[in-house]
């Protein structure tokens, strides 16, 4: 109900998210976190800040370019590299740091007219990236060296511009890229990239795709006269359905909450996109200062961060965590039952199903959203389980408490009377 409320009485997001201080006020293109104090932006000017704090403040780090940084990926707080096209010279350069970012090294991709836009790390030595013309380079020695083929030369898609790239393991991963009104296409590969796989699934261009297990992967993009598009498939990529949601904008990233809720930054049009529901409904909200957001991520279902034009860095308010309404659509894995009795003084009995064994974590919060107290965190067997809750020391009112599993999250609320 209150999540209702706010969607109803103000379209703009900062119900959401709050901005944060910078350290500066060049646009951010891209963000990495890789836990809840170690993150990093970088974008325009050779641009790259950190911070370790979990975003309490930031600070830049030189990278010794001029020039838009346009990807980066960290692989631990230690390893991450970056990409930059330098246009008037040619060429793209890529930026590799061993020390958190402390220090940079660079080099230029042999190749001075190949463009490319996508980098990422499986593990220390291999990582991938991809471009215009259809290429893609790979390395199996943390990027001293990389080799360069091109997608199938016979396919009228191989010279398509590849955006970004989603791996489900070593093996199993997609890509996404096109062009405008022309083509959205999906490549998946089962041999680590060796080969891959196309389909046409949109008229626009793809900008980011995720794949969220071993059937579900989920791809965005649009163009500037339709709109915002989604496309996903159910099973592995070998059928895709496409939805042209027509919200002003292209959509750049997919970061979820959880499973059933997603967020969906637009770009230039300074509104975001969300789903609470497995990305069957969207609403559209506006960037809360009028701010064009390019990049959001969630470390887990606490903390989510983006970035977008003049520096800007936006914090998830976890506030509103465990008083949104249950989501209309998740998987069958798991339900949370209302607690009983309730209402209840002192104890009361939080029961749930699992389909299979599972890690779960149960929380309590209070009716401001305040985290009150973790309940349980560990494993529990597939089947009917049930958590018995003390409530003594808490004063009486409305709590929320929240099940978090492997793949939803689900919230109820429960009344202590004393």
């Amino acid at each position: 109900m209150l999540l209702n409320l706010f969607i109803d009485e103000g379209s703009y997001s900062q119900q959401y998210w709050i901005r944060k201080p910078s350290p500066t006020t060049n646009h951010l293109y891209k963000c990495c976190f890789t836990d809840t104090s170690n993150g990093w932006a970088a974008g325009d000017s050779g641009i790259i800040i950190h911070t370790s704090n979990g975003g309490a403040s930031w600070i830049v780090q030189p990278s010794h370019i001029s020039y838009a940084i346009t990807n980066l990926f960290f692989l631990n707080k230690r390893l991450g590299w970056c990409i930059a096209n330098d246009f008037f010279y040619q060429g793209t350069t890529i930026l590799r740091t061993t020390n958190g970012g402390l220090n940079w090294t660079y080099s230029r991709y042999q190749d001075t007219t190949l463009i490319l836009n996508t980098v990422l790390f499986m593990d220390s030595l291999h990582g991938i990236m991809g471009g215009y013309e259809g290429a893609i380079v790979q390395t199996s020695d943390a990027g001293a060296s990389w080799d360069y083929h091109r997608l199938d030369t016979i396919s009228f898609y191989s010279h398509f511009p590849i955006l970004h790239f989603s791996f489900l393991n070593s093996a199993v991963g997609f890509a996404s890229g096109g062009i405008f009104d022309i083509a959205g296409l999906i490549w998946k590969t089962t041999n680590s990239g060796l080969n891959w796989d196309v389909r046409d699934t949109t008229p626009e261009p793809l900008t980011t795709v995720r794949c969220l297990d071993s059937l579900k992967v989920l791809a965005t993009g649009g163009d500037f006269e339709y709109g915002c598009s989604i496309t996903k498939s159910t099973d592995s990529g070998k059928n895709w359905r496409y939805t042209p949601v027509g919200y002003f904008g292209q959509g750049q990233a997919l970061a979820f909450r959880t499973r059933a809720e997603i967020w969906v930054p637009l770009g230039f049009s300074e509104r975001w996109m969300v789903s609470f529901d497995s990305s069957n409904n969207w609403n559209e909200l506006f960037v809360q200062d009028s701010n064009a957001v390019y990049d959001a991520l969630f470390i887990d279902s606490m903390h989510g961060w983006a970035v977008g034009n003049n520096g800007a860095i936006y914090k998830y308010i976890s506030s509103l965590i465990g008083i949104e309404p249950n989501p209309q659509e998740l998987p069958l894995a798991a339900q949370l039952f209302q607690n009983y009795p309730n209402p209840f003084n002192p104890s009361t009995t939080i029961t749930f199903d699992l389909s299979r064994p599972s890690r779960v974590k149960i929380t309590l919060f209070d009716i401001l959203g305040r985290e009150v107290k973790l309940l349980y965190d560990g494993l529990r067997s597939a089947g009917t389980n049930k958590i018995l809750f003390d409530a003594a020391g808490l004063g009486s009112g409305v709590y929320f408490y929240k099940l978090d599993t492997e793949v939803s999250t689900q919230t109820k609320k429960m009344v202590l009377i004393k």
